[in-house]
């Protein structure tokens, strides 16, 4: 009997569906070597404890994931033959082709006119905090938080719907330094949930780490809350952080954050259209760790690869990078399977609650990825899937934010009553 683990593994359970757990793990000094090196365990006590523990956390993970919001999310997959549409190849060309340059400004899940005229309806900053915060795609991982309760404080920072106060309690008790020793990616967790509630210094702080779309993409919201530099959210435009250094581009931000004017509330909702947005690299689907992109950023220094958003990146050159992430997330993956013991020495509370954090983030990450922090894909690795039936349509970044499957139906269909009734198009 088998099943999967988060990373794609295949996992094999005993009669009693519990894992069956190995005598030995990786070396994760090695994991990207030629020859992994292996860490035997002969403490067979403590192998039959891993057990139990390793089979918790795979059911517990599983069930996590399961449970998403988006489990019953359905892709439209290109239809290759053209048989079902012969208009596919042609929508697959504009889709490819927008990854051989950078996103262009005001088309990568743009405002509509009746999502623009709806918002500007909304008197008070509070409501338009809230409608950005929902917008933005990102949800809470550390505490459940009704889209009601968001952003449910007055001018004053007093509730006004005294029905979630034991909610505001618990973030802020669970805020600054409380977590420390669960890691940086719970307090940024947390941090996130204090900023969906109304505090904007939530989404300033920490990044969070391994999901560098979710990180971005909060950094935009903050500033469209009201919260801008001069190095705007482009401050940190570097390949580790899941972006492209492009020192010209990070001139423009500069200069344009200085010049842009924030609205009657001191927001500036469309900033995405003014200063545009960048492709992001996030392997946050297969991998927890950071590794990865360490091993890729070294080698980039190194002059051994050539990030293929580069402008001189030629098709040689993508497939080389392509490669190098196949192996480098495949030997991540490997090395992070569930039915590997951990070490005796290791601190197996703090590594599986990390790993419940990360399924968490992962079940409440949109399918179609965060609207102002697109996902880059490989133009070539694009080909693989269109060529095999299965590249996901919807995953086009240019579909409006308010008809993602993240954008709440109920929002959706008041922004087009509001647009009917006004005659807007």
């Amino acid at each position: 009997m088998t099943t999967k683990d988060m990373f794609g593994n295949t996992i094999e359970l005993d009669s009693n569906g519990r894992v069956i757990v190995g005598n030995y793990r990786f070396d994760v000094e090695t994991i990207f070597d030629d020859e992994r090196k292996k860490i035997f365990i002969d403490d067979k006590d403590f192998l039959q404890q891993e057990i139990l523990r390793a089979t918790n956390l795979l059911n517990r993970t599983n069930d996590i994931l399961n449970s998403s919001p988006y489990a019953n999310y359905k892709p439209i997959y290109f239809d290759p033959s053209l048989q079902t549409n012969p208009n596919h190849l042609k929508e697959y060309q504009a889709l490819r082709n927008l990854y051989l340059k950078e996103p262009p400004k005001g088309k990568i899940a743009p405002w509509t006119k009746a999502e623009k005229a709806y918002y500007e309806s909304l008197k008070t900053k509070r409501e338009r905090y809230k409608y950005l915060v929902i917008r933005s795609g990102i949800r809470s991982s550390v505490i459940d938080i009704p889209l009601d309760a968001i952003a449910n404080v007055d001018e004053n920072g007093k509730l006004i719907n005294e029905e979630y106060r034991e909610l505001y309690e618990i973030v802020e008790a669970n805020r600054g330094m409380v977590h420390i020793s669960d890691g940086a990616l719970v307090e940024a967790e947390w941090e996130i949930a204090a900023g969906m509630l109304g505090d904007i210094k939530g989404f300033s702080a920490l990044r969070v780490e391994g999901f560098t779309a979710r990180t971005y993409q909060k950094r935009v919201l903050v500033h469209q809350l009201g919260d801008i530099w001069e190095n705007a959210y482009y401050g940190d435009g570097y390949f580790f952080y899941g972006t492209y250094e492009n020192p010209l581009r990070k001139a423009q931000m500069m200069s344009l954050a200085k010049k842009i004017k924030p609205d009657r509330f001191g927001m500036y909702p469309y900033i995405d259209e003014i200063m545009g947005v960048d492709w992001i690299m996030d392997y946050s689907k297969y991998i927890m760790y950071e590794d990865v992109m360490r091993e890729l950023d070294d080698e980039l220094i190194a002059g051994k690869l050539l990030d293929p958003r580069d402008p001189r990146a030629t098709e040689q050159i993508r497939r080389e990078f392509m490669g190098r992430i196949k192996f480098f997330l495949q030997r991540r993956a490997e090395a992070s399977a569930l039915n590997f013991p951990y070490l005796p020495e290791f601190n197996a509370q703090f590594e599986d609650n990390l790993k419940n954090v990360y399924a968490k983030i992962r079940s409440i990450t949109p399918p179609q990825g965060y609207p102002n922090a697109p996902t880059y894909y490989i133009p070539e690795y694009l080909d693989e899937l269109y060529e095999a039936g299965k590249l996901d349509k919807k995953l086009n970044p240019t579909i409006p934010a308010i008809y993602r499957e993240s954008f709440p139906q109920e929002l959706r269909d008041k922004i087009e009553w509001y647009a009917k009734k006004h005659g807007i198009k």
